[in-house]
């Protein structure tokens, strides 16, 4: 099945290269399919970062639905949705790559469920993206028996100026070449107490945000013995305590075995301003209309971003009394490593997150 006439948006600005040795890296590995399950896609920048994918020697469909916008989204939910289907359904995708984040994947997840994929549709396929493609991970991978890849998406600014080691990692892993990870053998910083002993488990999570909009909802992922990673942006420290604290209180990661935090970009200490002084009765309305910045002052000293979040965090690993350990160079920036999800991990005493069996390699 192919998309329907139009369906292949062909970069405007950039001609991909192509070469010999790029078409044998892929024979035996089917189209990538671009779909946008969010927000509305740009199209210029789309269009740099399919023609990247198509210079690494991969064929590529983008999706028409990629050009559509209602509201703040790329298309209506049932659009988005339908587009998601056709290529699962399509046995000529092998990959399935989200074209940006933003908001909106968590209100396909019903429309979802009407697809249930027979026998003959079962082949494993890969679902790439993250920030608000973590509403789709964990169920394309526990419903659909995909693989999930936590990685830029081709619609940012960044993606096409990536790292030479994260675009080659991305490649490799695609083509399913068992490639070192730019980020093995980084020593991981712990914020409690290293365990005594290695710790195994399945690696699953996404952005902390979207991740915690899903609890309380048939679509809440299950991470009773695994270890969980997060990373997010542009969230303030209160929030993302409210978020754990959420995340505790109602039980749901009282098997978890570690936590593993990526990137927090501009998730900041905020204290709120306040009257330096008492006023006098005449000056009342004013002052507390319109005060000027001199007459305010912040309620508290704010923590250093690292420091709050160490706080933050030390305090679930403590009372899970389960190891947090820190600085995966993954999520919104600045790095943007990829992070195979829903595969088997081990953590090491020294901080060191190793790979250790993923199933898009064992198809």
């Amino acid at each position: 099945m192919r998309f329907s006439s139009g369906s292949r948006l062909k970069p405007k600005t950039l001609k991909p290269k192509s070469s010999r040795k790029s078409s044998r890296q892929v024979e035996g590995l089917g189209s990538i399919g671009v779909v946008a399950p969010s927000a509305k896609v740009p199209q210029i920048e789309l269009d740099l970062g399919v023609a990247k994918i198509k210079a690494a020697g991969f064929k590529v469909d983008v999706h028409p639905q990629c050009r559509k916008t209602h509201l703040f989204f790329a298309g209506t939910d049932e659009e988005r949705a339908s587009a998601l289907i056709d290529c699962a359904k399509d046995p000529e995708i092998s990959v399935i790559w989200c074209a940006r984040g933003g908001s909106g994947a968590i209100r396909v997840l019903p429309l979802l469920d009407r697809w249930k994929p027979a026998s003959r549709d079962r082949s494993r396929k890969l679902l790439i993206g993250y920030s608000d493609a973590t509403a789709l991970m964990d169920y394309v991978h526990r419903k659909w028996g995909w693989s999930i890849l936590h990685a830029p998406m081709p619609s940012m600014r960044k993606f096409s100026v990536l790292e030479s080691a994260d675009w080659t990692a991305i490649q490799s892993w695609i083509r399913k070449e068992r490639a070192a990870a730019p980020w093995e053998g980084l020593k991981l910083e712990f914020w409690t107490q290293p365990p005594k002993k290695r710790i195994s488990g399945t690696l699953i999570g996404g952005n902390l945000t979207v991740w915690n909009g899903l609890l309380g909802t048939p679509y809440a992922p299950k991470p009773a013995k695994s270890l969980l990673f997060f990373e997010d942006i542009d969230e303030a420290h209160y929030r993302i305590d409210r978020m754990v604290q959420q995340q505790i209180l109602s039980g749901a990661w009282d098997q978890v075995q570690a936590i593993v935090l990526g990137n927090f970009m501009n998730c900041r200490d905020y204290a709120p301003s306040v009257l330096k002084s008492q006023p006098h009765s005449g000056d009342l309305d004013r002052l507390l209309n319109a005060p000027t910045p001199e007459e305010l002052q912040p309620l508290r000293a704010t923590l250093e971003q690292k420091e709050g979040l160490r706080k933050i965090w030390t305090d679930v690993g403590q009372r899970l009394r389960i190891p947090v350990v820190f600085g995966l160079p993954v999520g919104h920036g600045p790095d943007v490593s990829p992070l195979p999800l829903g595969a088997d991990y081990r953590l090491t005493p020294e901080g060191i997150l190793e790979l250790v069996n993923w199933d898009w390699f064992n198809d």
